[in-house]
């Protein structure tokens, strides 16, 4: 599992710092920032600039685990590790989602399951189970049905991004990509098979999807 975008996020938290301040700070672009935190990439040269710009272990923030040894970077600080703190969020149905932004009480979700999240999420989040295989690719990024996604509606939805909306007359979500272009908001699955949905103003972006897992 990639944790390097949630480790981020939850720095960022932690610290007060912006996006803008930590691309400032590690003097990488925005750009790879957002791809970074999207899960669009899993992976960057300036890991230990990151770390150092995040006050944290370089090794911890790859993959949550920190390493004995110290870091080596320039800084006269040495980075500590951040601990691993996680809170239980519930699994919700596509119904539910679909009502999710009307204030739930947490509580009143009766028997639903629950897993651990980063406890960096906002108090709003919930695990979805993906349900069909508009999200299952050959190739690239592949979420196939079965899949526990992790959605925060904390999280403002960018272009690119993998989003749980809500239609029009609908009672239910669906799980998509968000695509943006000149103006349109479309929804694209990553299966080839399906056809890219062009939505309008009335359609509702319940939340960002921020990982998956698999439930054994």
């Amino acid at each position: 599992m990639n944790r390097l975008p949630s480790n981020i996020r939850a720095r960022l938290k932690d610290l007060g710092m912006t996006q803008r301040e930590l691309s400032e700070r590690a003097n990488i672009s925005q750009v790879m920032i957002h791809k970074l935190l999207s899960g669009k990439s899993n992976t960057t040269t300036k890991i230990l600039d990151l770390a150092k710009a995040l006050q944290c272990d370089p090794d911890w923030l790859k993959n949550g685990i920190a390493s004995s040894a110290k870091a080596e970077t320039n800084s006269n600080v040495s980075p500590a590790p951040a601990p691993v703190i996680t809170k239980m969020v519930p699994v919700i149905s596509y119904v539910q989602a679909g009502e999710w932004t009307e204030a739930h009480d947490l509580l009143e979700i009766g028997d639903a399951d629950w897993e651990p999240a980063p406890a960096s999420l906002g108090p709003h989040a919930f695990w979805l189970k993906v349900v069909g295989d508009s999200m299952t690719s050959l190739n690239g990024l592949s979420i196939p049905e079965g899949h526990l996604i992790l959605v925060d509606p904390d999280v403002p939805a960018e272009n690119g991004s993998l989003v749980v909306a809500k239609l029009d007359a609908t009672d239910e979500v669906t799980f998509k990509k968000l695509i943006i272009d000149a103006g349109q908001k479309y929804l694209k699955p990553l299966n080839p098979n399906y056809k890219m949905v062009d939505i309008n103003s009335e359609c509702q972006i319940v939340g960002v999807v921020l990982e998956a897992k698999v439930k054994f």
